[in-house]
């Protein structure tokens, strides 16, 4: 299992752009650990013997796509922190 220390939950809440205390953050790291340990485990299942389940809805059942006006390009960016050049502008999340 992988361990959390702060560090590593300050860069994870960073790049959910969420601020938490010192205390907060401390408070979360044993329950990011055992997330990790929920997904440990479901790695580890037998799924060999495991038949496939497939969408229940057949391609005739489904409704036929509609179209319908959307916002505008303006509207949608009003609620926008930062924009550019017409488009939503986020913090850069990869290193080069």
């Amino acid at each position: 299992m992988k361990k959390i220390d702060f560090i590593e939950a300050k860069r994870l809440a960073s790049l959910s752009a969420l601020d938490f205390s010192e205390e907060e953050l401390n408070s979360f790291i044993p329950e990011f650990e055992n997330i990790l340990d929920m997904v440990e485990q479901i790695k580890n299942c037998d799924t060999e013997n495991v038949e496939l389940i497939y969408p229940l809805h057949k391609l005739e059942e489904l409704r036929e796509d509609m179209s319908k006006s959307g916002l505008s390009q303006d509207e949608v960016l009003l609620n926008s922190p930062k924009s550019k050049k017409g488009c939503f502008a986020v913090p850069q999340m990869l290193e080069d």
